[in-house]
This record gives structure tokens, C-alpha cells and sequence, in this order.
């Protein structure tokens, strides 16, 4: 995924495309800004049409609100007056009335899981989801939250023992549940198993996540004072260990992944005291030993540095995120991370690109995100990082993503042909691909859309690329708007042109596609895969 782009690979409606809005938002009216939104929950106008009072709301009662006019949506357990937002939301109306009147929990986070909505929607606020009505409480009493009297156990881990999830009390609400938010997804997958060992120097955090093509790009670690937090994607799972440690340890530490059947990851975490014995690592947080699918996995962010930016053309640019010290956040590739402004009220989605383009040596996975991302004025995030001044601290996600590990297989090891389509900055998610690919001696064919000559990035960068690859890589440029001089491909995707630029196919489909711009470029692009005969297996749409 990559921030919003421009419309240049687009078709003409012709052929079928959307109209063209560049970032695939309907246009709002004058004074429908984010900004006007913003400034007019600070108003003081009552948003949620309460009085200022919180209530409980039954499934029954939040059905009968379902008009555009008269809009509740419950989500993650809370109820919200979205009627006041509907002529802000960027989506447009009809998609936000698709979760009024509903607990819209699920289709949020199919949809819009990055977005702040608890900021964006909190003087919207009409109380909370539960089975049945027991009570009316004013606002200071409402524990939409875990009561302050509630607190996690902690259970104490014994040395070399298995890892067992901590719950949480819930509060203590008279004949009310707790709120009703989408449980998380079982696992079809084998559990991982945590283990620790310690030799005379060293704590080893270790877990078998039964999965033996994880690699050190797969494990986030967080290590915040005396907690640490290590995060294994394995597949489309993560597996979490959260402990608060009983004994100082180093800042510095080493994660080892990979190279067994078992799919092993270690962690280790250097002693403070060399040579005192630890009769275990610590006490476990919540979340420890959770095995949910990654989509239910709460997004959690990490103040990372601006330590460069260099611009790339007219109006996109390169970030490079500094990571801290006690911190490890690689991004698997075919992955995201996700932004949020200094206010928390903007979150945008951005897909890191490789270190350098080059089939050389990249840089250890986990200690910089490079972000290329394109400058739009009237941007809701973009014009606030393009203004950060270099050492400020930005927030980034971990890693979210359903770019599979069979799907990178495919395209990078067993597709003869990997062929990337991307308008402006889809790009993105291209890089990391085609270098893989390239680096495992395979053809790959980058069909790159952009409106003029000044939008092609690192033009000179690819060409070098190609010659470093010994021709495994080409490259089409696409221009919508190119100048009299332009002697590229000219035109929007389209099935001709397609037809023109993809290989032959034979009996055996040795070509995997994938494609990243606008959502109607994406979206018309699948359409015409589809009509060419490819199937959903062929292929992969990195959509916003």
C-alpha cells in the first residue's frame, strides 16, 4: 500500500475507469474539510445528540438507528452518532451508511482498521454496546474501559516453562457485560511454544513458531525499559511474548531467526549482573502468548526519527525513519506500516521501499523505514511530514499486510515472469519485489504509469538496475501526458496495451502479476486480468 496518488494510469471512462478523482474519495462539500471537522467537534456542539450523557444501548435500540438522518454504528464495543459526520467522511455517505444501525466492528477493520476513530468520533459518543439495558450512568462513571479497581494477573512463569495467556478483569458493571467487541479469530495454524534459558551472560527468550520459513524480518522487538515485547509474524498469524523483565539487562540485544525446522527465534537479552542466576525471565503482560490472525492484532506505534529526506521528483520524496536503539521494526515485504500525525487525528497507510536500488547488500532489516511518498497540498498528513524538520519524532505502526509468504514464493522463486504494474507511487510496494526476484535470477518486467517525464522517479536509478541485472529487468514507461519529445509507451492501462506489453501465455502460466496505484487503477486493472484470462491465483492488487 502507498499514500495517495495521482490519477495518471488511469484509463479514460471509456474504458471503464472511475472518474478520476486522483485519491478515490468522494468530493465534499465547502467546509467538509478533516480540518473543518476537527474544528467543529471542538465547537462545543453536542455531536452525539446525548446531552452530554452516556447510555447504554442494546443491539435492539442501535438497529432502530440506522437512517442518515438518525445514524448509530457500534464499534469495538462503543456506540457513535455518526449523522453529524456523514457529510465529512471522506468515503462518501452510502459507505458509511453500509455499518450504521449495526455493530460495524468487523467491516471497520476490513476497511479502515488504521484509522484513529476513537479521536476522530469521540465527541460523537452515545455510550456503549450491551446484551441488555441495566442502567443509565453519567458520563465521569461510565466504565467503557476496564474499571480502575480491574488489573491483569500476572502470573509468575516458572523457568522453562510454557507460555500461557494472561486475561484481564473485566469491570464490574451489575448485570452488564463486558463490551461486545468482535472476538479475535482461533487459529488454524499449530501454536507456537516459548521457552527461556540463561547461560552465565545471557537471557534467551526463545520461541518455536513452528514455521520454518520465518526469518529475522519476520520479529519485532520492543524493549521499553524493563518490558519487552517480541512480535513473530508467521504467515498470516502473530504469536506475542510480553514480559516485564525481574533484572536488568542491556540495551543492546540480538534476535536470531531462521535455519530450523521448527522455525526457532531467539532473543537475547544480555545480563546486567553477569553471572547471577534469574529463576525466571519476569512477569507476563497482557498479551503475552497470544496467537490471533494479524488482522485482529491491535495497532500499536513506535516514535521513530526523521533522520533524512531527499527530494525524488517535483513532489514526492524520500523519508528515512530512524528506529530507536531498544528497538527492532523490519517490515516483511509486501507490508505496511502505518503513519499517524502529531495530533493522533490523521493515519495513513505507506509501504517502506528497499534501502538502495541495488542487487547489492541492503542494509540490517529493522534499524531504518525508507518511505517514498508524494507531497499533495491539501493532504491531510503528507503536507506535515513534507514540513517535519529532520530529527523530529514520528510515529509509525508495526507491520500490517496480507501479501503472503506463498504469494512472495510465487512471484519471486517459481513465476518464470514476474510483472509489476504501478501507477506513481504504487511503486512502492514494487521495489522491495523486484529486487528479490532479480536477486533469485529471475525476468521481471516493471510497467510503470505516471502523467509526464518529471513524474518518473529514480529513472536514472532503474536504468542502472537494468544493466546491473544482465537484462533479467525491464522497464516500460506509461505516460498519460507525456511531452512532443517522449518516444515511450503513451496512454492509461488499458487492454490493448496490456496485451501489448504482457508475455505470451502458454499452457503452463509462468507469469504472476501484481499491481499497486489508485483504487481505480487497481480495481480496472484486475477487471482486465480477469477479461485476459488470468485467475485470482495469478496475480496480486495491493489496495488502500
Amino acid at each position: 500500500m502507498s499514500g495517495s496518488l495521482s490519477p495518471s494510469g488511469l484509463a479514460p471512462p471509456t474504458t471503464g475507469s472511475a472518474t478520476g478523482n486522483p485519491r478515490n474519495k468522494t468530493a465534499l462539500k465547502p467546509g467538509r474539510s478533516l480540518m473543518d471537522w476537527v474544528r467543529l467537534g471542538h465547537s462545543g456542539t453536542d455531536l452525539a445528540g446525548t446531552k452530554g450523557a452516556l447510555l447504554d444501548v442494546t443491539r435492539q435500540e442501535l438497529a432502530k438507528h440506522n437512517k442518515k438522518k438518525d445514524a448509530w454504528m457500534a464499534l469495538k464495543g462503543k456506540v457513535y452518532n455518526v449523522t453529524p459526520y456523514m457529510e465529512f467522511h471522506p468515503g462518501g455517505e452510502d459507505e458509511l451508511m453500509r455499518g450504521v444501525g449495526q455493530d460495524a466492528t468487523q467491516l471497520f477493520n476490513d476497511v479502515h482498521k488504521w484509522v484513529n476513530f476513537e479521536g476522530m468520533l469521540q465527541k460523537c459518543l452515545v455510550g456503549r454496546l450491551v446484551e441488555s439495558r441495566s442502567f443509565f450512568l453519567k458520563p465521569s462513571f461510565l466504565p467503557l474501559g476496564r474499571s480502575s479497581s480491574a488489573k491483569p494477573t500476572n502470573g509468575a512463569e516458572e523457568k522453562n516453562s510454557l507460555s500461557v495467556p494472561n486475561a484481564e478483569s473485566q469491570a464490574g458493571v451489575p448485570n452488564a457485560k463486558s463490551p461486545l467487541v468482535t472476538p479475535p479469530t482461533p487459529s488454524p495454524l499449530p501454536s507456537p511454544k516459548y521457552d527461556w534459558f540463561q547461560t552465565h551472560t545471557v537471557i534467551n527468550l526463545a520461541v518455536y513458531t513452528r514455521w520454518k520459513h520465518i526469518t529475522k524480518e519476520h520479529v519485532v522487538v520492543l524493549k521499553r525499559g524493563a518490558t519487552v515485547k517480541v512480535v513473530c509474524y508467521i504467515q498470516d498469524m502473530v504469536y506475542v511474548v510480553h514480559l516485564e523483565l525481574d533484572k536488568p539487562v542491556a540495551e543492546e540485544f540480538e534476535v536470531r531467526a531462521g535455519g530450523s525446522s521448527v522455525g526457532k527465534v531467539d532473543v537475547l537479552l544480555q545480563k546486567g549482573e553477569a553471572g547471577v542466576r534469574w529463576n525466571r525471565p519476569g512477569k507476563t503482560l497482557p498479551g503475552h502468548g497470544e496467537h490471533i490472525r494479524a488482522k485482529d492484532f491491535e495497532i500499536e506505534y513506535v516514535e521513530c526519527t526523521l533522520a533524512r529526506r531527499e527530494a525524488i521528483t517535483h513532489n514526492t520524496c524520500l523519508l528515512v525513519l530512524q528506529v530507536p536503539d531498544n528497538t527492532r521494526l523490519p517490515v516483511p515485504v509486501g507490508h505496511h506500516v502505518y503513519l499517524r500525525s502529531p495530533s493522533k487525528e490523521v493515519v495513513k497507510p505507506y509501504t517502506p521501499v528497499a534501502s538502495t536500488l541495488s542487487l547489492g547488500d541492503q542494509e540490517e532489516p529493522g534499524r531504518h523505514i525508507h518511505l517514498f511518498i508524494k507531497v499533495y497540498s491539501d493532504g491531510a498528513l503528507t503536507p506535515i511530514l513534507d514540513k517535519l524538520p529532520v530529527s523530529s519524532q514520528v510515529e509509525v505502526s508495526l507491520p500490517e499486510g496480507n501479501f503472503s509468504h506463498d504469494q512472495l514464493t510465487t512471484a519471486t522463486s517459481v513465476a518464470a515472469h514476474l510483472v509489476l504494474l504501478a501507477a506513481g507511487t504504487g511503486l512502492t510496494p514494487m521495489v522491495r519485489l523486484m529486487l528479490l526476484a532479480l536477486r533469485n535470477k529471475k525476468n521481471v518486467h516493471l510497467i510503470l504509469f505516471n502523467k509526464t517525464e518529471k513524474d518518473i522517479p529514480w529513472k536514472e536509478e532503474l536504468e542502472g538496475l537494468v544493466e546491473e541485472s544482465g537484462s533479467l529487468l525491464k522497464v516500460t514507461h506509461v505516460l498519460s501526458e507525456g511531452s512532443t519529445s517522449w518516444g515511450g509507451e503513451r496512454g492509461r492501462i488499458g487492454k490493448t496495451l496490456l496485451e501489448k506489453l504482457l508475455p505470451e501465455r502458454g499452457e503452463e502460466r509462468t507469469t504472476y502479476l501484481c499491481l499497486c496505484g489508485p483504487t481505480a487503477f487497481t480495481k480496472l486493472g484486475v477487471s482486465l486480468l480477469d477479461d485476459l484470462g488470468y485467475s485470482s491465483d495469478e496475480y496480486h492488487a495491493f489496495l488502500g
